[in-house]
């Protein structure tokens, strides 16, 4: 019943979003004289994600789902002038349409995480604050690193972290200085104090720098294990998977990286052809959740995959710490470090 209410708002979302919009606009009309023609089309666009939040939310009985995102949200659109009332509006106006729109034994599936994502609007929004912290390891480096990032000056953040694996591990400076860098540029993207091509150049900087690093990783002795890793859908963000596979290869593993939106088909037949003994899957978009289930679930239907061990993670799984279980994975990891100690678990490694 829930995939079905999912699905339900999936193929409604394009009348839901329209008839949202003109709900809202008829209750705010001064929305249309602050933000013009652009914004009704903006509000539009708007709604439909949150449509597609929201029925992936549903879909795995994970209301912590959508009350996340309704968060980020906030966060989001008060740096364009988007009030939290009008975020609020926008949800209840959502209800309302669901109601008109959608079966009644289905809504009575979606209204309740509506109604938690409305209890997280009326809440005070949080500060938002550096992710660098101040009392972490390698915090002055982080801090530099990502200033140089910021500054657009790739090389000196280069030379900056070859100097660095001289004196501390890599793994220090993936879960340290990488990690902690990208997660505060994508706060500062959030809270728009840096563009989409900012973000995009740090990112790009830190996968350039990452296989720098490569000629280290690589001469580690290997184990005999294999891991095959993926990222379902068009996922953007696959730099945290990239991590997890450097990771995996600095403790001896064989790695087999295949990016983004690729073909179930084959990543099962990666598994077979490499003898993987783990599987990584990652979903950094909380929308994309479902694909991996659907992928996890054709992967276990094969005769030659369903013994491979499977491994979760991305910003979804960290959300709703019981969502490994709803996509039918065998463990959950919170980053590369943690990957590692599942999987030897999961492999009874000692």
């Amino acid at each position: 019943m829930y995939h079905a209410a999912g699905l339900a708002l999936l193929e409604q979302s394009e009348r839901l979003a329209s008839q949202i919009t003109e709900m809202q606009y008829k209750l705010q009309p001064e929305l249309l004289k602050r933000f013009g023609e652009n914004g009704r089309k903006q509000t539009l666009q708007d709604t439909l994600y949150n449509l597609k939040y929201l029925s992936e939310s549903v879909q795995m009985k994970s209301p912590l789902l959508f009350a996340n995102y309704i968060t980020w949200l906030r966060t989001l659109l008060a740096g364009h002038k988007v009030t939290t009332e009008e975020i609020a509006v926008n949800l209840r106006c959502m209800t309302e349409a669901i109601k008109q729109q959608i079966k009644p034994e289905l809504c009575e599936l979606i209204v309740p995480i509506v109604d938690d994502a409305l209890k997280q609007v009326s809440l005070p929004l949080a500060e938002s604050m550096s992710l660098l912290g101040t009392d972490h390891y390698l915090v002055d480096e982080a801090r530099q690193y990502t200033e140089l990032l910021l500054r657009g000056d790739r090389h000196t953040a280069s030379a900056m972290i070859m100097n660095i694996q001289q004196k501390i591990s890599i793994e220090d400076i993936y879960l340290h200085i990488f990690q902690k860098s990208q997660h505060e540029i994508g706060r500062l993207w959030q809270t728009n104090q840096i563009n989409v091509a900012q973000e995009h150049y740090c990112t790009a900087a830190t996968q350039m720098i990452m296989s720098q690093l490569y000629p280290y990783i690589f001469s580690i002795a290997r184990n005999g294990r294999q891991m095959v890793a993926a990222c379902v859908g068009e996922e953007l963000h696959e730099i945290g998977l990239r991590m997890v596979c450097d990771f995996f290869e600095m403790d001896g593993w064989d790695t087999y990286y295949l990016g983004a939106n690729v073909p179930k088909r084959s990543v099962i037949d990666s598994i077979v052809d490499r003898q993987a003994d783990i599987m990584a899957i990652s979903a950094t978009m909380s929308f994309h959740v479902y694909l991996v289930k659907e992928l996890i679930d054709d992967i276990r239907n094969h005769e030659q995959s369903r013994y491979t061990k499977i491994i979760v993670g991305g910003l979804p799984f960290n959300i709703d710490p019981e969502l490994w279980k709803n996509v039918g994975a065998d463990g959950h990891a919170y980053n590369a470090k943690d990957a590692i100690s599942q999987a030897r678990e999961l492999m009874k490694i000692k």
